[in-house]
């Protein structure tokens, strides 16, 4: 018997401001299906209908039309208990150090988990594994989130959402507005929560590259359908149907396909530095032939 998904979205519509001048339809008949311990990279132009899309998976959006299903069960029915779905399925936006607000950082990560009615002792204990989780040393946790750095603040706001112990974990944007040393933490950070929690993740993200080193399924959204889907290599060896999404592939990807073009006997299907470095030294032996 196949196993259920975490998460499914049935036909899923929705239509902003129906019925007046400015409506407008953000999803059109979306159907997607989220296995456990997944990690999918959400693509799209903007306008694409990802932001609109991820709002509906934790309930913040109801449909137009359709549903969202957290195993088997309709998020939207009257029996669904939509504050527990939340807990279950965190939703992190974008820049989400702007929504910092407590006095401490142990304050401002115990929130959530306050809220879902915790013993103290266990609320303590979050805390410490999500500050773990995240790379905050202890010491921070009386220090006010306001002094921090900016990669920090994010880290803050992503170990509140990890102290609720979501099984689902959507990522709007991670890695947007830090520099190279930041965005590597995040990612690696993001690999560590699926690889050692398994947490099932998804990331909606602009970057290609962020997406071919995280990812091991692809989403790509355009004008509100779901445009491409599959494996990374499957998604990025249709780099025509990519640029009319507004989209490209990653760097890397790009310069095999130029190399290929002008004849050398190289594979385009790698979109990460170190399957292309590989790829290259092979190309060098074959025509070296040795």
């Amino acid at each position: 018997m196949r196993e259920q998904p975490i998460l499914a979205v049935r036909d899923l519509s929705h239509v902003y401001s129906a019925g007046t001048p400015f409506e407008h339809t953000a999803l059109d008949g979306v159907n997607l299906t989220i296995r456990q311990g997944e990690l999918i990279a959400l693509l799209g132009h903007t306008g694409s209908g990802k932001s609109t899309l991820i709002q509906h998976l934790n309930g913040l959006l109801k449909p137009t039309h359709g549903q969202v299903l957290y195993r088997g069960q309709d998020i939207f029915a009257k029996d669904t208990n939509i504050r527990d779905i939340r807990f279950r399925i965190g939703l992190v936006f974008q820049y989400p150090e702007y929504q910092l607000f407590e006095e401490t950082v142990g304050q401002d990560i115990a929130y959530g988990p306050m809220n879902m009615g915790l013993e103290h002792t266990e609320i303590d204990r979050r805390v410490a594994e999500a500050m773990d989780a995240v790379g905050l040393p202890q010491s921070l946790r009386e220090q006010s989130p306001f002094a921090l750095s900016g990669g920090q603040k994010r880290r803050v706001a992503l170990a509140g959402v990890i102290a609720m112990q979501p099984e689902v974990l959507i990522l709007d944007e991670p890695t947007a507005g830090l520099d190279p040393s930041g965005r590597e933490e995040m990612l690696g950070m993001i690999r560590r929560l699926h690889d050692e929690h398994g947490t099932t993740i998804l990331i909606v993200t602009h970057s290609m590259e962020d997406a071919a080193s995280l990812a091991s399924r692809l989403i790509v959204m355009k004008e509100g359908h779901i445009f491409l889907t599959g494996a990374p290599s499957e998604v990025f060896a249709q780099a025509e149907a990519l640029e009319r999404a507004g989209l490209s592939v990653p760097q890397v990807t790009k310069i095999l396909l130029e190399l290929k073009k002008r004849g050398l006997p190289v594979r385009t299907d790698c979109f990460t530095v170190e399957q292309a470095v590989q790829q290259l030294l092979a190309c060098r032996k074959e025509v070296r032939g040795c």
